[in-house]
């Protein structure tokens, strides 16, 4: 069951916040400044589900003093000085994924054929409307319950890590790598994963491991591989100021186990998966 309350609608543009839809006279970065000078990111390239790259600094909203100061600044401390809750890391991917979609809704996904664009394509289910009130999770105009509203999933490193990023539009999903620790953030899944016993018994035992990243990334293959084979069903409602969980999810199908989609996936994800016969 699913109620949807108006929050005010606004179009993105270049002058609009991109949160709250006042007046925007300053930029946010999506990946933050802290962020590129740690790990050397300011002239990298980013790659967009239709193959264009853009530079990480050129990875840009327009934003409001209030909620790039007030909003933004006070959550990126916390993640750059590492005393991040998990409430934390949910908004802050919450905000990486709204971003991209936003920039997803700028780019042409078929520059031959304009017109379509990559968030036409890709996220057809997942309307902006729907997705800022998620969004303003963040800024506080809204609340959740539970909190975090999805599934986080945290990772230590013994040793430093390059850093990794990937986005998953359709599963509103990102894994992130930060140094010496990453996390996995499904969005908006109403914790359907992290209610999971079996997912939650595999992500007990991998974290008392001297993990690698290929673990955490296999991990994530495998929850993505699970998620394309499954109809679930969220019972939850979006009323005034509030995203609220009714209840367990419940399975509505599954497939059988997809090893070809769960190879290709770690192939994308760098990971050379051998499954015996």
């Amino acid at each position: 069951m699913e109620q949807f309350t108006k929050i005010k609608s606004f179009e993105i543009d270049n002058e609009t916040c991109f949160v709250c839809g006042r007046k925007a006279t300053t930029r946010e970065h999506i990946f933050p400044k802290w962020l590129q000078h740690k790990f050397d990111l300011w002239d990298q390239k980013l790659v967009l589900p239709n193959e264009t790259k853009i530079s990480y600094r050129q990875l840009v909203v327009p934003c409001c003093p209030k909620c790039n100061g007030e909003v933004f600044g006070k959550l990126e401390k916390v993640i750059s000085n590492e005393s991040e809750t998990d409430s934390d890391i949910w908004r802050w991917a919450n905000k990486i994924h709204f971003c991209l979609t936003i920039k997803d809704k700028i780019f042409e996904w078929d520059r031959k054929n304009p017109g379509y664009k990559i968030g036409d394509v890709i996220s057809t289910k997942d309307p902006l409307e729907q997705a800022r009130h998620y969004l303003h999770c963040v800024s506080g105009d809204f609340k959740c319950s539970p909190d975090p509203f999805g599934s986080v999933f945290r990772f230590n490193f013994k040793q430093e890590q390059k850093f990794n990023f990937i986005h998953i539009i359709n599963s509103s999903s990102i894994f992130i790598s930060l140094g010496n620790r990453a996390y996995i953030v499904f969005i908006k899944d109403c914790q359907f994963f992290k209610d999971h016993k079996g997912i939650m018994e595999e992500y007990n035992e991998l974290i008392l491991r001297d993990l690698k990243m290929s673990d955490v990334l296999y991990f994530y293959a495998k929850n993505l591989e699970y998620l394309a084979r499954t109809t679930v069903t969220n019972p939850l409602m979006i009323k005034e100021g509030e995203i609220v969980k009714l209840g367990r999810a419940s399975i509505r199908k599954i497939e059988p186990k997809n090893t070809e989609l769960l190879k290709a996936i770690c192939n994308q994800f760098g990971i050379n998966l051998i499954i015996p016969d």
